[in-house]
């Protein structure tokens, strides 16, 4: 069974209907009800989730990603309680996150890119978001062939599903 971690953008468009990935995320939420597949989240995924209440809610019930810290003492959005890893892996992380934002279009977000590196050391099998900082070919392919983990949009992991 496929474990993957969804963006923020995923969440909210899970329940905006008149979004372009709301379809998809219909599919995606359905197979993981009949267990199809695994929906898990990162504390930074969590943290930027405002609105629709109901996304923050249904964000709430899966597997939490453990948490990595990257960026300064500010970005954090974890307790002290709720961190993984050790100093030594927040620097290894630190320097990922710097690199991936190399590899990602110009505009990626920091939460984006700790969610992705929570998805990596949490080995799911793929990261699904529709922020094109990530997901369009061209960063995509560059991000998988450096980090190992797939970025695929919800369009992408429901034709998957359909398969």
């Amino acid at each position: 069974m496929e474990k993957v971690t969804l963006d923020t953008n995923c969440f909210i468009d899970s329940f905006k209907p008149g979004s372009y990935a709301y379809p998809y995320m219909q599919k995606i939420m359905v197979a993981h009800r009949f267990h199809k597949i695994i929906i898990t989240v990162s504390r930074h995924t969590l943290s930027e989730i405002k609105e629709p209440i109901e996304a923050l809610n249904f964000a709430q019930t899966l597997e939490i990603l453990p948490h990595y810290p990257i960026g300064t003492f500010g970005d954090q959005v974890a307790t002290w309680g709720q961190l993984a890893g050790t100093f030594e892996d927040a620097k290894i992380n630190q320097e990922l996150q710097k690199e991936l934002e190399q590899l990602a279009k110009s505009g990626n977000d920091i939460r984006d890119r700790g969610a992705y590196i929570d998805a990596i050391n949490a080995y799911v099998d793929a990261f699904v978001t529709s922020d094109g900082q990530f997901a369009k070919s061209g960063p995509a392919k560059r991000i998988e062939k450096r980090f190992g983990l797939r970025v695929i949009t919800p369009e992408q992991l429901a034709e998957e599903i359909d398969t």
